[in-house]
């Protein structure tokens, strides 16, 4: 294969080996320093330097992003923005696997809008491929699915003869592209190492049998003599990839050939970063098999590759396991070392500084998108505005000329203002429903950042409570009765605060659960809904839903429903829960008031829903109410204006996160209606859903 077509390959397939070629990498990286050294013009040196760090990106990191920084500094000097771009997007992949995630992902979206801006598709697709790997890393497999689709649906949309022009004018990177066909060849290629990072996120969420049909049709597509070296595939990456899918399948010798198969060709290819990968994986899978010996020869050769490649997530997890299993031989001292070791690259990957500069990269993003969607919505709502002044002047103008030549002009003017509240009606409604969509995106990025950390704080609290158990069996059977007493209370006392931690834990979890509830977007159509009928169907869902929780619950209920209430077009699981969450609150509330004795003996908690029907005069709409009435204890003044902010909430820690009223006061307002509130303290309370036809 020619040194064209090998540049070509470092400079597309970044994220595969270097050498999927049958030739050394350092022999290619020698040359390109070669040519680097005799070159003056720095419009070459640029590419140069491009091209040296892509190809040392998976044996030396450093080395790697030492020539990115050289080239930007180059491409910024010559106002090259799209090769700016493109070596900004290659740095922060390099930065991906030297575990500095918060880095890489600023890079990224850094270089997303660059390349967005100077309209270079084929760079904004591979972007969004490293995107969807930095959320892969994070674990948010749905979001870097999502990339990956993007970045393979974009590939097959820049496959013309224009676009190909139109790419090559972008700059002296792209001239490696000779022509039309090569340049859709190398794209062909980019779209099915995404169809590789597809399967790989498959088989991630252990979906085996989607995972092997992507990878299936990478391996089928390589088959060439350019990734065949005697009859053998020679992507190290592609090899663990498909180890990991026919371990997940339980054929574990199939899992044992490809994953010694990537050792082999990532030795030879100097690919350290792929060499720790499919080490590392063949390690866990001898460690799973009980082959002790075996998992540990792995584990250190794992451990060694990815610290020559500085790949922080292969020292990490191949520390842990070495860590492990020495620790299951007794050889105490080598596992506490490596533990040490573990903690280290843990504390770089992990770290509370590292998390908070992530959720500030993501929250940013988060926000920009927020702000074009808001900008597009405010254009969209401007021409709204103007076609319906426009239209108002023509009603206006009819209006006139009715009032002065048709006998009906009242009727008419009726009509006008009925099409007009109906306008205004329907603007509020998108306003209010955008807001809600973006609050939501934003609520759901914390929320799902949130989750990960209080999954390590309930689940090491439970694990700790455990240990402790098994210390205080183990010193009741080994240890002095009468010097054990004072050490125990003392255990005891910390397995009380662990269950403390871990209650808490809990209860901030659902308050995460809660909060991504709040922002998810419901995309229901509206269709016309007997109000009557789902009014009746979530009273008694939540009557026998809390008896069944608590068999000692006592309550009446009443329903008193209009028989002349018209059908509704509202989107009736979002009114439901409505109801449901209004109910649910009364049958608490009236419970909570027998339950304290203060009531008296002639106390009956009893909750009622009502509907009432008023239609305007002439028949023509009118509006709708629905309310829950409970003879609780009321809602006092100086709470009642709180009542449907977000997280507040009158009942005890632990048992509400304050946010039904909140949620159910959003749905009724993007359907254009109004949530109401009357009390009087210590007698009674009524939550009024107001719905305008």
């Amino acid at each position: 294969m020619s040194m064209k077509r090998i540049i070509i390959f470092i400079l597309v397939f970044s994220t595969l080996p270097l050498m999927v070629l049958g030739q050394s990498s350092s022999v290619i990286l020698d040359s390109l320093q070669r040519e680097l050294s005799q070159s003056s013009n720095d419009h070459a040196r640029l590419g140069l330097y491009f091209l040296l760090a892509a190809g040392s990106r998976f044996s030396s990191t450093e080395q790697s992003l030492a020539y990115s920084d050289t080239a930007l500094m180059l491409a910024e000097n010559l106002s090259k923005k799209a090769e700016y771009a493109q070596i900004l997007s290659l740095k922060g992949a390099t930065l991906l696997e030297v575990g500095k995630i918060p880095e890489s992902l600023a890079v990224q979206f850094e270089s997303l809008k660059i390349s967005e801006e100077v309209k270079d598709a084929f760079n904004t697709a591979i972007i969004l491929n490293r995107i969807g790997n930095t959320y892969l890393e994070l674990g948010d497999y749905e979001t870097a699915k999502k990339y990956y689709f993007l970045s393979k649906d974009l590939f097959a949309t820049i496959n013309t003869e224009s676009q190909f022009n139109e790419l090559s004018k972008l700059g002296n990177i792209y001239e490696f592209f000779s022509s039309e066909d090569r340049f859709n060849e190398i794209n062909s290629d980019w779209q099915f190492n995404e169809l590789s990072n597809i399967g790989n996120t498959y088989e991630l969420m252990g979906l085996p049998d989607s995972a092997m049909y992507y990878q299936q049709k990478v391996v089928e597509y390589i088959a060439s003599d350019e990734f065949f070296r005697n009859g053998i595939l020679t992507v190290p990456e592609v090899m663990f990839r498909m180890g990991n899918v026919w371990k997940l399948k339980g054929d574990t010798l199939q899992a044992l050939e490809y994953y010694k198969k990537g050792i082999a060709e990532a030795y030879s290819d100097q690919d350290y970063r792929n060499l720790a990968m499919n080490n590392l994986l063949l390690a866990k899978l001898y460690s799973d098999l009980n082959q002790r010996d075996s998992s540990l020869r792995y584990s250190k050769a794992a451990f060694e590759a990815g610290n020559i490649a500085s790949f922080r997530k292969g020292i990490y997890e191949s520390a842990m396991l070495l860590s492990d299993l020495y620790d299951d031989i007794n050889k105490y001292d080598s596992a506490y070392a490596y533990m040490k070791l573990a903690n280290t690259q843990k504390d770089s990957l992990l770290s509370r500084s590292r998390f908070l500069d992530l959720q500030r990269i993501i929250l940013k993003e988060q926000e920009q998108v927020r702000q074009s969607e808001a900008q597009a919505i405010e254009q969209k709502n401007a021409i709204k505005q103007n076609s319906l002044l426009a239209g108002l002047g023509v009603f206006l103008v009819i209006a006139f000329i009715l009032y002065y030549n048709n006998r009906q002009k009242h009727k008419t003017n009726k009509v006008l203002e009925s099409t007009l509240n109906n306008l205004k009606s329907t603007q509020a409604q998108l306003i209010q429903s955008e807001k809600m969509a973006s609050l939501g995106e934003l609520t759901a990025g914390i929320a799902h950042e949130i989750q990960n950390p209080l999954n390590f704080v309930n689940n090491f609290s439970e694990v700790s409570a455990e240990l402790v158990e098994e210390i205080q069996d183990i010193r009741r059977k080994t240890q002095d009765p009468s010097k054990a007493s004072e050490e125990d209370e003392i255990l005891e006392d910390i397995k009380q605060n662990l269950q403390k931690i871990n209650h808490h834990g809990k209860r901030a979890d659902a308050i995460v659960k809660g909060m991504l509830e709040h922002s998810r977007a419901n995309k229901s159509e509206k269709s016309l809904t007997n109000l009557n009928a789902l009014a009746e169907e979530f009273l008694k869902l939540s009557y026998h839903g809390l008896r069944a929780k608590d068999k000692s619950f006592n309550a009446d209920f009443k329903l008193n429903l209009d028989p002349t209430l018209p059908k509704v077009n509202v989107v009736a699981s979002d009114i439901g829960r409505v109801i449901l969450n209004l109910v649910n609150n009364a049958f608490y509330v009236v419970d909570e008031k027998a339950k304290s004795g203060n009531a008296g003996p002639e106390y009956k908690p009893t909750v009622t829903v009502s509907s009432i029907y008023s239609p305007l005069s002439g028949g023509q709409g009118g509006s709708i109410a629905i309310s829950v009435q409970d003879n609780g204890d009321g809602i006092p003044d100086s709470i009642k204006e709180k009542i449907f902010q977000p997280f507040f909430t009158t009942k005890p820690t632990g048992q509400g996160t304050g946010l039904g009223l909140s949620l159910s006061y959003d749905i009724v307002k993007a359907h254009g209606g109004e949530l109401k509130v009357e009390t009087m303290e210590a007698e009674w309370a009524e939550f009024i859903i107001i719905l305008s036809i």
